[in-house]
C-alpha cells in the first residue's frame, strides 16, 4: 500500500466514529470479501492478499457492535418501498463463490448471527472450469517453486516472447481475451487444471450453495466467468449479466435478483444499467465497486474492499466513511457515466 493511503488510514483512525457516521443518515456500509482462510491457496496466492480466520472474526465482531446488519432482501425491501434501512446498517458480500464460504465464512457468519450475500459465477459452479486469473497464480507458483528444465523455459520464453526477468510479468498481462494462452502455458508446464479442480474443488457445488440458500444467505449473479466488463461490448455485457442471474433465479427458484459487478463498473454506460433496471425481468439491485459512492439509480449501490490485511478493520470503515465525507464536501460523491 502506498504511503499517502498509509498516512490517510492512519489519520482516519483518529477520528470518532460517530462523526463519520454522520456523513450521511441513510448512508449503508457495503465492505466485500472474496476469501478467508489460514490455509495457503495457490490459485489466488499471487492475485491479492486476504485475511486469516482470526482477522475476519474480530472484524466480524467490530461491525456487529457498531453497525446493524441487514439481509440482501432488506436492501431490495427499502429500494422498493422507499421504506429506510436502520441507521447504521452495514450487509457483508463475498465474491466468486470460493469453497471457503462454506468451510469457513458460513460457519462464522452463522455463530455470530450476521447475514451476508454470496455473489456466483455460474460457469465455475460445481467446479465446471477454473477462472483463467486463478490459472494464472497457478502457473507464477509452479515456476517459482517447481524445476522445470531449461528446453521446458525455453519453449515458454518462445511462446511469449519474452525472457526470464520478465516471464512473470508476461503472465500477469494476459486478459480475458487472451485467456486461452494459459491452457497453453498449462500445457508447457504440465500443469492440468482439470486434475486440480477435482482435486482441490475450489469454488462451491450446486447443492453447497442450495444449503446456504436454506440458512438464510442471500445470492446473486456476478457474470459468467469473471470478464472485465469496460472489455466487453453492451451485448456481452447484458448476456453476461442476465445469464448469470437467471440461472440462479431459476435453479434455486429466488424471488429477488441481484447482481455484483466482477473486477470493476467503471466504463460501464447507462444504456446498460437502465437496460437491466427498467426493462423486461428487471433485476433489483445491482453493486459495483466504487467506494460507497451514489450513483445515478438509488438501485446501484457501491461496495469497498475491506480484505486487506494490513487495514484494520477499525482504519477500513473509518477511512472510507472520510473518503466519502471529502467526496461530498468537494461534490465528487457521484459516479458519473
Amino acid at each position: 500500500m502506498s504511503l499517502v493511503k498509509n498516512v490517510f488510514y492512519s489519520a482516519a483512525q483518529l477520528l470518532p466514529l460517530a462523526v463519520l457516521k454522520q456523513r450521511r443518515p441513510d448512508s449503508l456500509l457495503l465492505p466485500y470479501h472474496h476469501l478467508v482462510s489460514d490455509a495457503p491457496v495457490p490459485h489466488i496466492k499471487h492475485l491479492y492478499p486476504w485475511k486469516g480466520t482470526k482477522a475476519f472474526e474480530k472484524d466480524l465482531d467490530y461491525l456487529l457492535r457498531r453497525f446493524t446488519p441487514v439481509t440482501l432482501q432488506d436492501i431490495i425491501h427499502a429500494l422498493k418501498t422507499g421504506q429506510a434501512l436502520p441507521t447504521g446498517s452495514f450487509l457483508l458480500t463475498f465474491d466468486d463463490g470460493l469453497r471457503e464460504v462454506k468451510d469457513i465464512i458460513a460457519p462464522m457468519l452463522l455463530r455470530k448471527g450476521a447475514p451476508a450475500a454470496f455473489f456466483l459465477n455460474s460457469a465455475f459452479l460445481d467446479n465446471k472450469s477454473l477462472f483463467y486469473k486463478f490459472k494464472l497464480s497457478l502457473i507464477i507458483e509452479s515456476i517459482l517453486t517447481t524445476h522445470h528444465s531449461k528446453a521446458t523455459l525455453d519453449q515458454l520464453y518462445a511462446y511469449l516472447q519474452t525472457d526470464e526477468a520478465s516471464l512473470i510479468p508476461a503472465i500477469k498481462k494476459i486478459t480475458y481475451n487472451t485467456k486461452r494462452q494459459a491452457d497453453e502455458i498449462g500445457r508447457i508446464l504440465g500443469i492440468s487444471f482439470a486434475q486440480y479442480l477435482e482435486k482441490e474443488k475450489p469454488f462451491l457445488m450446486l447443492d453447497e450453495v442450495d444449503t446456504l440458500v436454506q440458512q438464510g444467505f442471500a445470492i446473486g449473479g456476478h457474470s459468467i466467468d469473471h470478464p472485465y466488463y469496460s472489455q466487453l461490448i453492451l451485448d456481452e455485457q447484458l448476456f453476461q449479466t442476465r445469464q448469470s442471474v437467471d440461472f440462479l433465479v431459476q435453479h434455486f427458484n429466488l424471488p429477488y435478483r441481484a447482481f455484483a459487478f466482477p473486477h470493476t463498473d467503471a466504463g460501464v454506460s447507462k444504456i446498460f444499467f437502465n437496460t437491466l433496471l427498467e426493462g423486461p425481468d428487471p433485476i433489483d439491485v445491482i453493486f459495483g465497486t466504487g467506494n460507497q459512492k451514489k450513483d445515478f439509480n438509488p438501485k446501484i449501490l457501491h461496495r469497498f474492499n475491506c480484505e486487506r490485511p494490513t487495514v484494520s478493520i477499525n482504519a477500513a470503515v473509518k477511512g472510507i466513511l472520510l473518503l466519502n465525507k471529502i467526496q461530498q464536501v468537494t461534490n465528487k460523491d457521484q459516479i458519473r457515466r
